[in-house]
């Protein structure tokens, strides 16, 4: 293609069927205030798999919690392995959805610069029948020129006399 835009290669099918007994969809504003990963978290996983077996008894931590630890990493690992896949997908399909629905428009301008040379030159009777695909392609320009007398009457007038005498320094 060129440089800016190139057939996507990755993967098509992302399966979370082996995780999703383990996927989880909570309310809007349910997580807000969750506790995420800090940074430094490999070097205490690494300390707690070797602490805690020696010294949980000592601290009254039941030997399943470690189990839970290394489970829920093992989920997060499985998730985010997927989850990377997942976004750049994401990315792919919003990027490809950009692209094609700006070369439709393109086209849809195209036509529209033949529909204007010709009514203008050849045969007017012919806007009749794209009066919707002119008025679309008009959108942004009406708007635009509805914004230049908006912003044209909001301003306030220009004095034609403007003082030449300097201004007093105002008190400090």
């Amino acid at each position: 293609m060129n440089d800016k835009i190139a057939p996507y290669m990755g993967p098509s099918i992302i399966d979370v069927t082996s995780i999703r007994p383990k996927l989880v969809d909570a309310a809007n504003g349910t997580l807000s205030g969750a506790r995420r990963q800090k940074p430094g978290f490999p070097e205490v996983f690494d300390e707690l798999s070797k602490a805690l077996p020696q010294y949980g008894e000592t601290l009254g931590v039941h030997p399943g919690m470690l189990q839970n630890i290394v489970d829920k990493t093992a989920t997060l690992d499985e998730i985010r392995a997927l989850k990377k896949d997942v976004l750049k997908l994401a990315e792919i399909l919003e990027e490809s959805e950009i692209y094609y629905e700006d070369a439709r428009e393109s086209d849809i301008s195209r036509i529209g610069g033949f529909l204007d040379a010709t009514i203008q030159h050849g045969d007017p009777s012919v806007q009749a029948a794209f009066n919707k695909t002119l008025a679309y392609r008009a959108q942004y320009a009406k708007k635009a020129a509805e914004t230049r007398r908006k912003n044209k009457q909001a301003r306030p007038e220009t004095n034609a006399e403007t003082s030449t005498e300097p201004k007093a320094p105002s008190p400090a």
